[in-house]
């Protein structure tokens, strides 16, 4: 990654932060060109590195609103000033740009806004053009609610789709997140699970926010024994999650009372997710960090469903992992990615494709990226691929040879479905859980055992010492149109 963006430049600006400063941005300058009828933006370069533009004609814009004309502007060669020429769209004496734009300088970003009226036209050389000689203006066409984006002749239109927006170009930065606020609080892009995860893994542990932290530019996820927060009597108890839960109230997601071995979870860990700000579906998507280490531990850094179409049990609407290591010593040096398409064995596993190293992948921080189009997913590490999972005439024709019984509602679909839909991002650190882990001598509990968590829990002084290193780190995430 090419250092770290402050600020998304690109379409999906309603979820921008701008950073305050005394710089003020040079004023923009605005021209009407006649023949053949278009208008000139420019702005001097003061040192910036990106430029982007947003405006409405004739309708008042809000704050970080998605202009139903906008931009992102070149770097210009020598010194020149930032231009764009506003081909396509007609325009008229009298018209008024309400407009934003913002500029990086210095890895900072700074706003400006206003608004512009046009009183003349000038020629493509700059000279005064008559009004006398400028044909009558047509009436202007009823706007359309569903289609605010201009593109301007250089752009090409994407197939990524983003929630909220009617296209995208190629190549478009649509979502950017550095984690360089000072609190969590302050990730505008982002919310914070509190529910206790259930099927189909269900994972022993909580979701709470108090695990997770900003520093040093990196977002932190860190797991903890429930007893340190609570004591041990507290396993035996109940928690009550309700009056912030975000799962469904009123179920096992909110709250659980234990029940002779059904104790409550004995890990307490954090997720965050970008459902309710960003969903994408096609692109290539970047996330540097450092995976988590220590026994039966792994890290979430997915895509998940946005709205569970063909289905919301067991993976029928599927998940994507970024990246995926177990934490144990003896398996992390294997790295996988890919989708997942079943919650059992042995067709969860089929399309993840592997990376042996010699090295554990969650020694140290990596660049992990994942392509997924509509005909194909292929994944990265360190900009190296090791894998591209194609699902042929459709992934129901491998998964109906596994006896996966929802696999016929992916046929409502493309080839792709279940990934031809809107996916939003997750991070987070799990513990456990019944699908994850093979069962083996060495292993605390059975996955197919009724006392699972009661078991894991009784081993816990012996998994605890191997967690040298549980959190999760992020240091950055971005997101590009294909």
């Amino acid at each position: 990654m090419l250092g770290k963006l402050h600020i998304i430049f690109a379409t999906f600006v309603t979820l921008c932060f701008i950073k305050a400063s005394a710089y003020k941005v040079p004023p923009a300058k605005f021209e009407a060109v006649y023949p053949p009828g278009y208008f000139r933006l420019s702005v001097k370069d003061d040192g910036y590195s990106l430029l982007q533009f947003h405006a409405n004609i004739n309708k008042k814009i809000g704050v970080l609103e998605p202009g139903r004309i906008f931009q992102t502007l070149h770097k210009p060669k020598n010194g020149d000033p930032w231009t764009f020429h506003g081909q396509g769209i007609k325009i008229k004496l009298g018209d008024t740009f309400y407009y934003w734009l913002v500029v990086m300088k210095n890895d900072l970003t700074y706003r400006q806004e206003g608004e512009w009226t046009i009183t003349e036209f000038i020629s493509e050389d700059g000279r005064p053009v008559d009004p006398a000689n400028l044909p009558k203006p047509e009436p202007d066409p009823k706007p359309d609610p569903y289609s605010y984006i201009y593109q301007s002749p250089s752009c090409r239109k994407s197939e990524t789709e983003v929630l909220g927006l009617s296209s995208v170009c190629q190549g478009a930065h649509i979502f950017s997140e550095d984690f360089s606020k000072q609190k969590l609080n302050d990730l505008n892009q982002w919310d914070a699970e509190y529910k206790f995860p259930r099927g189909p893994d269900y994972p022993f542990n909580a979701y709470v926010k108090d695990t997770i932290k900003v520093e040093d530019g990196n977002l932190k996820i860190k797991p903890e024994l429930t007893d340190s927060r609570f004591g041990d009597v507290y396993i035996g108890g109940e928690w009550d999650l309700t009056s912030s839960c975000t799962g469904q109230v009123g179920s096992e997601e909110c709250y659980l009372q234990s029940s002779g071995a059904n104790i409550l979870p004995p890990v307490t860990s954090g997720k965050i997710t970008t459902r309710n700000r960003f969903s994408f579906k096609y692109g290539r998507i970047d996330v540097r960090a450092k995976l988590p280490a220590g026994n039966w531990l792994i890290p979430e850094i997915n895509l998940e469903p946005r709205d569970t179409v063909y289905g919301k049990q067991r993976y029928e609407s599927g998940l994507i992992r970024v990246a995926f290591v177990r934490g144990n010593p003896l398996f992390s040096n294997k790295l996988y990615s890919g989708p997942v398409l079943s919650d059992a064995e042995p067709y969860r596993s089929y399309h993840l494709k592997e990376n042996r190293s010699i090295e554990n992948w969650n020694k140290d921080f990596h660049d992990f990226t994942l392509v997924w189009k509509p005909t194909s997913i292929e994944v990265f590490v360190d900009s190296v691929s090791y894998g591209t999972v194609k699902p042929g005439e459709g992934f129901y024709y491998t998964a109906k040879q596994y006896d996966v019984p929802y696999a016929s509602n992916w046929l409502k679909g493309s080839h792709i479905a279940p990934f031809d839909q809107l996916f939003y991002i997750s991070l987070g650190v799990r513990a456990g859980g019944i699908n994850d882990f093979a069962d083996s001598p060495d292993k605390p509990w059975s996955n197919g055992a009724s006392k699972a968590v009661y078991r894991f829990y009784q081993q816990q002084d012996s998994w605890f010492r191997t967690w040298t290193s549980p959190e999760l780190i992020v240091d950055s995430i971005d997101v590009y149109a294909i």
